[in-house]
C-alpha cells in the first residue's frame, strides 16, 4: 500500500489543464501557490476532470469496456477480456486492468483531497466560486468512491458479513497515512453526506444553468452540465439511494432532478447522433469531456478483430411489435455496420459514432473526433421514479413515469396498449438495459439484483449471481503493503 500512497500524493503540477476546456486559462503554478488565486483552483478541478475522462477511468475501462462486457453487452476475443467476459478475475492478464482503475481513482481522490483541504482554509471571501469550487470537489469525491464501492465490494444486501465490513478506503486526507477500510453502510453513509453538502454548495446553479444551453458557454461557470453541478449532485443522490435499495429517498432526489425542468428527451429524430463522442445538451445533466483525449481507441474497439463486438442477440433485446408508425427508435440509430476484412460486423454507434466519423456535431458540447462522456441522463431519473412509486403500489404512476421514456424512444405507451397490463419491475429493467447500452450501467443494474448472468458465445452457460461474480478482486499491491 504504501506505493500507491507514495504515487497519489504526487502534486498537480504535471497536469497541464489548459486543453480540458477552449476557456481554461493556461497555468503553471504548483501546489502551495496555486490555491492562492481562483485561476489555480480552477485549474487543480480541471485536472482532476481530465483525470477522470483518461482510459483508465470513465474514458474507457470504467464505462465502456469493463461492466459492458461483464454485462455481456459486448464480446470479444482480442487478448485478455474473453477471461473477464467469463468472469476469471484471478488470472494476471484481466487483474491489471483492476489495478488500473484503483490506482487512478485514488490518484483523482488524492487530488480532490488537496483542493478540499486547501479550501477549508479559506472561504467565499478569498473566492468568488468558492461554493462551487467546495461543491465540485466534495462531489466528485463522493462519485469515484461510489463506483469504486460498486466495483470492488459486495453489495449492501450480501449475507456475507466479513466481506461487508471490509469494503473500501474512504480516503479524505492528503497524506502518507493508511486509511482503513470502511464498511458497505459506512461508505454509502459517508457517499451520501458528502453528495449533500456538494448540493447545499451547488446550489448557485439554479441560476447558472439555464434550462436551454447553446454550446457555446465560456468560463467556469459557463457549460455548468461539463462540471459536477447541483443537478448532478441530485442526480447522483438518486443512484445511491436506488443502489442501496432506499426508493423513498431514491425518488426525493430524481424527482427534485426533472422538476427543475434543466433537462428534456432529444428528438427521435436526433437519437443517431446526440451521444455519439459528445455530451448532450438537451439529456445530461453531468458529463465529462476533454479536447485532449482523442478517442481513436473508440474506432480501434471495432476495427480489431474481435475487441468489443456487439452480441449476436442484441437485435432481441429491442424486439418490438407496436401499431403503424410506432417503433424503438433506438434499434435504427444507436447501431450499425463496419465491414471488417469483407464481414459485415454489428457496432454500437450510439456512442463510437460511425468508424469513419470525424465530422463536429452541433447538437451537443462540441465533440467532434473527441471524446465526450455522459456521466448521468435524465432518463435514468424517470426509471428511478416508476420503481419507487411501483414499490409503494402506485402502478398507474409507475407506468406515467416508465412511458415517458417510451414515448420519447418512439414506443407506443405501455398506457395505450391493448389490452392493458400493469407494468412491473421486470419491464422498467428491459427498458434500463435498451437505454443504457455502451454507457457501463447495466453491470450494476444486475448486481443489484443480484440476478443470474446469461454468458454470451456459442455455449451461452447461465452464471447464477453471487458475489463471487458482482466483485472485482483488489490488486495484490493493496494487500502486499497494508499492515492490518
Amino acid at each position: 500500500m504504501k506505493k500507491i500512497i507514495i504515487l497519489l500524493c504526487i502534486p498537480f503540477f504535471f497536469l497541464r489543464c489548459d486543453s480540458f476546456l477552449d476557456v481554461n486559462p493556461d497555468s503553471e503554478v504548483v501546489n502551495d501557490d496555486m490555491f492562492n488565486s481562483a485561476s489555480g483552483v480552477e485549474d487543480a478541478l480541471y485536472g482532476v476532470y481530465m483525470t477522470m475522462v483518461t482510459k483508465d477511468m470513465y474514458g474507457r475501462l470504467m464505462s465502456t469496456t469493463i461492466p459492458e462486457i461483464l454485462a455481456q453487452n459486448f464480446t470479444s476475443t482480442y487478448q485478455y477480456l474473453p477471461y473477464l467476459g467469463r468472469f476469471e478475475y484471478e488470472r494476471s492478464e484481466t487483474r491489471n486492468m483492476y489495478k488500473n482503475i484503483w490506482k487512478t481513482s485514488y490518484l483523482a481522490i488524492s487530488y480532490l483531497n488537496n483542493i478540499i483541504n486547501n479550501l477549508e482554509s479559506k472561504s467565499e471571501k478569498d473566492f468568488r466560486h468558492y461554493n462551487l469550487y467546495m461543491g465540485e470537489a466534495l462531489g466528485l469525491r463522493a462519485v469515484i468512491h461510489f463506483d469504486l464501492l460498486r466495483f470492488f465490494a459486495v453489495h449492501v444486501t450480501s449475507t456475507d458479513e466479513v466481506a461487508k465490513a471490509r469494503a473500501i478506503p474512504y480516503v479524505t486526507e492528503y497524506d502518507f497515512k493508511v486509511t482503513p477500510y470502511s464498511s458497505v453502510e459506512e461508505i454509502y453513509s459517508k457517499v451520501i453526506a458528502e453528495l449533500k453538502r456538494a448540493e447545499a454548495y451547488l446550489s448557485e446553479d439554479e441560476v447558472l444553468m439555464p434550462a436551454e444551453r447553446v454550446g457555446n458557454e465560456k468560463g467556469f461557470t459557463g457549460a455548468r452540465v461539463l462540471h459536477f453541478n447541483l443537478y448532478g449532485a441530485q442526480a447522483t443522490l438518486a443512484r445511491v439511494y436506488w443502489m442501496k435499495g432506499d426508493l423513498d429517498s431514491a425518488r426525493i432526489y430524481a424527482d427534485k432532478v426533472i422538476r427543475s425542468n434543466k433537462f428534456r428527451f432529444a428528438s427521435k429524430t436526433s437519437l443517431n447522433t446526440f451521444m455519439q463522442k459528445t455530451v448532450s445538451m438537451e439529456e445530461t445533466i453531468w458529463g465529462l469531456y476533454n479536447a485532449e483525449v482523442y478517442s481513436d481507441w473508440l474506432t480501434q474497439h471495432v476495427r480489431r478483430q474481435g475487441l468489443g463486438d456487439l452480441t449476436t442477440d442484441f437485435k432481441s433485446i429491442y424486439a418490438y411489435e407496436g401499431p403503424t408508425g410506432k417503433k424503438d427508435y433506438r434499434l435504427d440509430n444507436w447501431f450499425g455496420t463496419y465491414n471488417r476484412s469483407g464481414t459485415p460486423v454489428d457496432i454500437l454507434v450510439k456512442v463510437m459514432g460511425n468508424v469513419s466519423d470525424t465530422t463536429s456535431l452541433t447538437t451537443s458540447y462540441n465533440g467532434g473526433p473527441y471524446l465526450g462522456t455522459s456521466m448521468i441522463r435524465i432518463p435514468e431519473m424517470y426509471y428511478i421514479m416508476s420503481e419507487a412509486l411501483l414499490a409503494t403500489g402506485n402502478a398507474e404512476g409507475a407506468m406515467e413515469y416508465l412511458d415517458a421514456v417510451v414515448d420519447a424512444r418512439g414506443m407506443e405507451k405501455f398506457a395505450d396498449r391493448t389490452p392493458l397490463v400493469d407494468i412491473t419491475l421486470s419491464d422498467i429493467m428491459a427498458e434500463r438495459r435498451k437505454e443504457f447500452i455502451g454507457e457501463g450501467q447495466w453491470w450494476f443494474c444486475l448486481k443489484r439484483l443480484n440476478s443470474p448472468v446469461k454468458l454470451s458465445g456459442a455455449t451461452g452457460a447461465t452464471i447464477p449471481g453471487s458475489d463471487k461474480i458482482y466483485v472485482l478482486p483488489l490488486p495484490v499491491e493493496e494487500e502486499d503493503y497494508r499492515p492490518e
